[in-house]
């Protein structure tokens, strides 16, 4: 979740506000909010070196399952921002929410490298659309300057520092575990490969989360824990004086989803074709044969398998993961700045559900404007 980071009293001075205070005045509890945008420079080392006037058309969306989780554009103009080095300055955009008592909370949103601005002359106006990406672009972009050789024995999260260090990256904040993994073998990665690539691939072997930058540009990971088992970040709950917006779509998509699974695979001698099926034809599952009244069949020719028993757990293992499927829910509310990697919602919406349900949001989108609506997408897990 993200927390401000800058609160002030009314006369600039260090102050701090309760996280109740602050909640109740984002949600709106007396029925109104001030809310303002400031926008700052950056150099490249992320120090600040001014601050941004002329902003238009200013959104921040965030993907979880993105190679770039946080990304930006914004509308710029030309005549009044002339002294931005746009191959190497920064954006740092924030949410400022302005008190009753006349003090202000800054939320960061994060800090985004410059690509690519189109400049546009409309009569004497000339603006620039930029986009504008987390930091997770300079591992995506970086790529192995020679072999990368990790020797048996290193910690997983080392070895990914390292590789992260040579990219240039040195705002690090990957979370240690009471019990820190260590490759099992010496690994080499090859010249030429993604940075991205070679760090997630040991995050995933010690099951971390991929890397993710927050609302300061820190790169960060840690361990994984499943959607089921992670603390509640936040509550929405339609009714009176909610931030939520009227329209909410819930999507349960399995009109697709297969009831019978068939392999057919060569065995290792190469002598025989091996073959299984399995078809769902149970009661209490609404995507079974005797349920829908037809078969969707979904069948696939693999290799390497030993045996009919290895081929008949495989297409079980199949079979079983079919069983699952997201409930996928969509809805907007007011703006609000406290969103940041995988949270995790508690939605209040008798409307949809008959009790309160748990989603693992996945996408969100804010327009940076006063009276925007902020988009959210979550999904949990259904079983079929």
């Amino acid at each position: 979740m993200n927390v401000p980071s800058i609160q002030r009293n009314s006369i600039g001075n260090p102050v701090t506000y309760t996280p109740q205070a602050i909640e109740n005045t984002l949600r709106l509890t007396d029925g109104t909010r001030k809310i303002s945008f400031r926008y700052d420079l950056l150099n490249r080392h992320d120090i600040k070196i001014g601050e941004l006037d002329g902003i238009t058309r200013a959104k921040i969306s965030y993907g979880e399952f993105r190679a770039i989780k946080r990304s930006a554009s914004f509308g710029l103009n030309e005549y009044q921002q002339k002294n931005i080095n746009y191959l190497t300055d920064q954006i740092q955009p924030w949410f400022v929410l302005h008190m009753s008592d006349g003090g202000t909370i800054d939320f960061p949103l994060g800090i985004f490298l410059i690509e690519s601005p189109a400049k546009t002359a409309t009569g004497k106006i000339c603006t620039r659309d930029i986009g504008a990406y987390d930091k997770t672009i300079i591992v995506e972009q970086d790529k192995l300057m020679r072999r990368f050789f990790i020797p048996k024995g290193t910690s997983y999260v080392a070895a990914v520092e390292r590789a992260l260090n040579q990219a240039g990256i040195v705002k690090i904040n990957i979370v240690p575990t009471d019990e820190p993994r260590s490759l099992p073998f010496d690994r080499e990665y090859p010249i030429g490969m993604k940075t991205r690539q070679v760090c997630n691939e040991l995050l995933r072997e010690c099951n971390y989360t991929s890397l993710w930058v927050d609302e300061n540009g820190f790169m960060r990971a840690e361990p994984y824990i499943t959607p089921a088992r992670r603390e509640i970040t936040h509550i929405y709950e339609t009714g009176k004086d909610s931030v939520i917006a009227p329209e909410m779509v819930e999507r349960l998509d399995i009109a697709t989803r297969p009831n019978v699974f068939i392999r057919v695979a060569q065995n290792l001698e190469g002598d025989r074709a091996l073959y299984s099926t399995i078809e769902n034809n149970a009661i209490d599952s609404p995507i079974s044969i005797v349920n829908r009244g037809r078969r969707i069949v979904n069948f696939e020719e693999i290799y390497e398998i030993e045996s009919q028993a290895a081929l008949d757990a495989f297409v079980e293992r199949i079979a079983v993961e079919s069983t699952s499927a997201y409930s996928r829910l969509t809805f907007g509310t007011a703006l609000m700045p406290t969103h940041g990697n995988a949270e995790t919602l508690l939605c209040v919406f008798p409307e949809l559900f008959n009790v309160p349900q748990r989603f693992h949001e996945v996408n969100w989108e804010m327009p940076l404007q006063y009276d925007g609506t902020m988009k959210h997408i979550a999904r949990m897990v259904v079983r079929l």
